[in-house]
């Protein structure tokens, strides 16, 4: 069974063909005016900074840290308590923006609401401002398709909708989890126009699909993670009370208007439903099919005396955190755990349906944020379970093995197969209808459009406070296990490592009071490294499948630290890199796929390969040493393939030549590197069909097609 391969790799079997084919005999000649290796002194390997980075959990008191206490979220009374609840505590960054309740209250809430609120609760008029400014916009400017997607997310079960982050896959998963929607099929017109439709939802597990199912093991891990973890937001709710943006004017007042008694709902069948609901000042467009879905009056609260039919009904309907963000983005941190090789595209499902909820006038950036949050605490939680770890482990096993399979059978690696090109998707609307069933779809396949989205939709660009700018990051406990399966061939202090370089800067609503939570980028560390601030030793083995056997890093590395890649996997870094440490090959391959992939340190070769496959020239600023192993070259028109600052020092080892891309000529001549001086020759060199003789130069090594 293969797993995966990655953009930049056009066969492994290639390479590893070509270097065997080194050892019976080279396939061209070679001259020599280089200096001999005893002319220029041998440079060493790379010394980088001589240490890993190591990031200490940070030092907090009760309630934190939430990998411990984060059960009190689901404690009859501890999760009421702000001073008891975790999560809560981390969101309570909200009070710096809008405080609605008091200390007393919040330190002794219910599920009944508050008795009442704070004279003046906006603390931060320009954030707040900014964050209904959002709201307005987009329920203003929205598409249809994009109306007719915050419908679907609205009234689908989370655990299905963001199913869909599967992409190609979809229906596939689908098929073989059990998982289903059921509810009414609305038509277009009651979507966009009518705001006295009345739609079904779907807010339960059972939607996830069957635990018994061929893929069952990924359905039970949904419901580890939305089930069976303190995943409610509930309690926050209640805590904080902030009011939904359809409730608040333009700069996020309150000016009841007070109630209307005879707001008529009608389902599909034709049922209608007379409400009691209320009525503001607003300029939010709630989309039209979900008027009804609104939080109605209750008889039962009435009787409760919570409030009268004339009075507003807010206390019972708090928007921060976002329950629906929070449940998506649970269970799609389920779905890109179980099945990594969708990993950044489950997560940018996930940020898109907390989107929706703004596009659907429900929810405001703030909402969504404190969901976000909430989501990565309680995952973090529940994969330090051993008992629910060990159920992540297996829907591991069981994704790679079912999926890899059917990429087998057609031809692909699994990477492949979960980003293979969908034609004819079928789309939101059928006919006269909206489709409500997920389908295989190319939508989150851009890589670099999903860091950007993903990365927007963590601040929505509110109101910086540049004088909280530049604060550490800070990496909180537990957290590493979210990359487990996405950096399966990195430690978990290497891991913790990923997300302390990855995180966004410091100063941003709300972020700053969650302990490091709210900073950590997952897209991006998704894509390894930000920053080598000590140096970092990889060992792949490509064995065991998946990432361990071929993965590439996208981000921009900087720092002082060296990369040193070990076993037999393959790893290609992709970024504009400026790591300064160097970077040694001990073992399997190192790829350069963009000219400044191995920042500006030296780069050492003592086994393995390294392969280049850049547009342009690779460039080296300091030496290049190729001890052993061997040296690959995808070879275009370029007039240097690889330059290097200073000394190119060959002492043997085998050159692979790919001319696959080109039609050489005979008597055409290549550059395949230059350097301020050049010292020895290979032992070998493989052109494939095409017949080359070296020439070393004091300062290249020159390819003539025979």
């Amino acid at each position: 069974m293969t797993f995966h391969s990655l953009p930049g790799e056009r066969s492994s079997s290639l390479i590893l063909a070509a270097v065997a084919a080194l050892a019976l005999s080279g396939c061209g000649g070679s001259s020599s005016d280089s200096d001999s290796p005893s002319d220029i002194d041998k440079p060493n390997k790379p010394a980088g900074t001589g240490s890993e980075l190591t990031v200490a959990t940070p030092s907090v008191t009760y309630p934190l840290p939430a990998s411990r206490y984060a059960e009190n979220n689901a404690d009859d009374t501890l999760r009421w308590v702000i001073g008891d609840n975790p999560v809560a505590k981390l969101l309570s960054g909200i009070n710096d923006i809008w405080k609605g309740t008091s200390d007393s209250y919040q330190s002794a809430a219910s599920g009944s609401g508050p008795d009442s609120y704070l004279a003046n609760p906006i603390i931060n008029a320009e954030v707040w401002a900014a964050n209904m400014r959002y709201v307005i916009n987009v329920t203003h400017e929205r598409s249809d398709e994009q109306a007719i997607l915050a419908f679907l997310d609205d009234s689908r079960s989370k655990n299905y909708s963001v199913i869909d982050g599967y992409g190609p896959l979809t229906e596939t998963y689908v098929e073989n989890s059990g998982a289903y929607v059921d509810i009414p099929v609305p038509t277009i017109t009651q979507v966009l126009e009518d705001e006295h439709y009345q739609p079904g939802s779907n807010d339960n597990i059972v939607f996830a699909g069957d635990q018994s199912s061929t893929l069952g093991e990924v359905v039970t891990l949904v419901d580890a993670f939305r089930q069976r973890s303190p995943a409610s937001t509930n309690a926050s709710k209640y805590i904080f009370s902030t009011p939904r943006p359809w409730r608040m004017t333009d700069n996020g007042e309150i000016d009841f208007l007070g109630t209307v008694k005879d707001y008529t709902c009608v389902d599909s069948a034709g049922n209608s439903e007379v409400r009691t609901v209320d009525s503001y000042t607003t300029s939010v467009k709630v989309v039209p099919g979900l008027m009804c879905a609104r939080r109605a009056h209750s008889s039962g609260d009435h009787d409760k005396g919570l409030y009268t039919e004339d009075t507003e009904n807010r206390r019972k309907d708090g928007g921060y955190p976002s329950g629906h963000t929070n449940a998506g983005y649970l269970a799609a941190m389920a779905y890109a755990y179980a099945l990594p090789q969708r990993y950044s595209e489950m997560l940018t499902r996930a940020s898109q349906l907390g989107e929706s909820r703004i596009m659907a006038g429900m929810h405001s950036p703030l909402d969504m944020i404190g969901g976000r949050v909430q989501s990565m605490i309680v995952a973090s939680y529940a994969l330090n379970q051993p008992a629910i770890l060990d159920q992540a482990t297996a829907a591991y096993q069981r994704t790679q093995q079912f999926f890899g399979d059917l990429a087998e059978a057609e031809g692909m690696d699994l990477y492949q197969y979960a980003h293979r090109s969908v034609t004819d998707q079928a789309g939101l609307i059928d006919g006269a209808n909206v489709r409500t069933e997920v389908y295989d779809n190319n939508l989150y396949d851009d890589h670099e459009a999903n860091k950007e989205a993903y990365r927007f939709r963590m601040t929505y660009g509110l109101p910086r406070d540049p004088g909280k700018a530049g604060q550490d990051p800070i990496v909180p406990e537990g957290a590493e296990a979210l990359l487990a399966t996405r950096l399966p061939y990195l430690t978990d202090e290497q891991r913790r490592a990923v997300l302390y370089t990855t995180s966004i800067d410091s100063g941003y609503p709300v972020l700053d009071a969650t302990n490091g939570w709210g900073r950590l980028d997952l897209v991006t560390a998704a894509d390894g490294y930000g920053a080598f601030l000590g140096d970092v030793s990889v060992t792949m083995d490509a064995g065991l499948g998946g990432f361990n056997a071929r993965d590439a890093w996208r981000n921009d590395i900087s720092g002082a630290g060296r990369l040193r890649k070990d076993g037999d996997g393959y790893l290609a870094l992709t970024g504009e890199n400026t790591y300064s440490g160097g970077t040694l090959v001990e073992d399997g391959t190192l790829a350069a796929l963009s000219p400044s992939a191995f920042g500006v340190g030296d780069v050492y070769v003592e086994e393995g390969m390294v392969l280049v496959d850049v547009d342009g020239a690779l460039a080296i600023s300091g030496n290049l040493t190729v001890d052993g192993g061997g040296l690959t070259l995808r070879m275009d028109d370029d007039e240097s393939q690889l330059t290097v600052g200073k000394t190119i020092y060959v002492d043997g080892g085998n050159l692979v030549l790919d001319f696959q891309a080109l039609a050489p000529q005979s008597g055409e001549t290549f550059t395949l590197l230059s350097g301020a001086a050049v010292a020895g020759t290979f032992d070998a060199v493989d052109a494939g069909d095409v017949a080359v003789e070296l020439v070393y130069t004091p300062t290249s090594v020159v390819a003539t097609i025979q």
